[in-house]
Formats: C-alpha cells, sequence, structure tokens
C-alpha cells in the first residue's frame, strides 16, 4: 500500500471522524472507484462502493450525483 493510500485510508478517517466531518470519500484511479464513508457515532462506516459509471446519489454533505469513471476522465 502507497503511503499516499495509508494516508487517506487509515489517518484521515480518524482525523476527520473527531473533527465530526459528516461524509469521507475516497476516489481510487487506480480502479476507478468511488468508496463513500458516513460518520456513524463517531465512527465511519462504510456507505457505498462506486466503480465505474455507476451513479452514486449522496445526500451527505449535500445532495449530488457522483459517477467516478468521469471524475477520472481527461478533458
Amino acid at each position: 500500500m502507497s503511503t499516499t493510500r495509508t494516508v487517506d485510508q487509515v489517518l484521515k478517517p480518524v482525523l476527520y471522524g473527531r473533527a465530526g466531518v459528516p461524509a469521507y470519500w475516497i476516489l481510487d484511479a487506480e480502479e476507478t472507484k468511488l468508496t463513500v464513508l458516513e460518520l456513524v457515532d463517531g465512527v465511519y462506516v462504510e456507505r457505498d462502493v462506486v466503480v465505474g459509471e455507476k451513479v452514486f446519489e449522496a445526500t451527505l454533505p449535500f445532495p449530488v450525483e457522483i459517477v467516478p469513471a468521469e471524475l477520472l476522465r481527461e478533458r
């Protein structure tokens, strides 16, 4: 696991959870994958894992539709 990936998956969730950040998303460019975590009782729980062209309809922290492949497409 790369240092950046370790920070994103291990350190940031702890720090953001302590700060009360309601949602944390991890975008994995190598796998075209979005992992959606939501804060429940001070701990992040996985709400969804969205891959490729699948649409994720977020409610936290605000309503928005996310498609991982579109985020990673070069313009």
